[in-house]
């Protein structure tokens, strides 16, 4: 690994708990491999692009690492139910590029969010800053592209580790809200974590008490990292 630059960023209100703010540490690289990177993320970092990054917030420790071992994982009747209802998808894994059909999907999906929850109204711009700093990586990610026919309805940027697969970032086609295409994407790969024998998935982080991170518990047994660095099985209910 060959780290170019450190830096530390100023707290800012935090994106996941606005009554709090956050801080995180980042180390840019030049040069990471992939035993270095799965290394790290056992240990709590993250990567985007060339930057990896982890919390370092000065009051609070609510970010946590979440995982879950695919060979250990039964879906819950929903999650049956999302399989069954995606079996006319065809997913591709391909190298990560730029092309006309993806910028429109993560424009669309963008958008949608902006309308929902009020994410920032999303320009052409940024938009494809986002995408090309996804591609951008000192090892290849993967791109997870799944086709209705031959339509692009939802993609999912994966980095391949040693030992399984993390989750980066992924979008979809909001008009297909009846497919719950964002769990049929973790579905996917945790499938395909079985088939290649590399069962750990990492989901990013967990914040409880932020609605949007709640779907990443739907998925058990998952495991948390507690505050000293220990990967603990997190008991929730089962939903249903």
């Amino acid at each position: 690994m060959k780290i170019v630059e450190k830096k530390l960023s100023r707290p800012e209100t935090c994106g996941y708990l606005g009554d709090r703010n956050w801080q995180l540490e980042y180390h840019f690289v030049s040069e990471l491999n992939v035993n270095e990177y799965t290394r790290l993320v056992q240990s709590g970092w993250r990567k985007y692009g060339k930057a990896l990054f982890r919390p370092q917030c000065p009051t609070c420790s609510e970010c946590r690492p979440i995982r879950l071992d695919a060979n250990k994982f039964k879906p819950n009747r929903s999650q049956k139910r999302t399989i069954k209802r995606n079996q006319d998808l065809r997913i591709e894994v391909e190298k990560s590029s730029m092309d006309d059909d993806l910028i429109r999907l993560y424009y669309r999906h963008h958008q949608a969010r902006s309308d929902e929850v009020g994410w920032p109204e999303p320009e052409p711009g940024q938009s494809l800053f986002h995408l090309w700093s996804l591609s951008d990586n000192p090892f290849p990610i993967e791109r997870w592209c799944h086709y209705l026919d031959d339509e692009l309805v939802a993609v999912c940027y994966v980095d391949p580790l040693t030992n399984g697969y993390s989750l980066v970032y992924s979008f979809y086609d909001p008009e297909m809200k009846e497919r719950s295409l964002g769990t049929w994407m973790i579905l996917s790969v945790i499938e395909a974590a079985k088939a290649n024998k590399r069962p750990d998935i990492y989901l990013g982080y967990y914040v409880e008490g932020c609605r949007s991170m709640n779907y990443k518990i739907n998925f058990n047994p998952c495991e948390i990292m507690d505050a000293d660095g220990n990967w603990q099985e997190l008991n929730v209910d089962q939903p249903v």
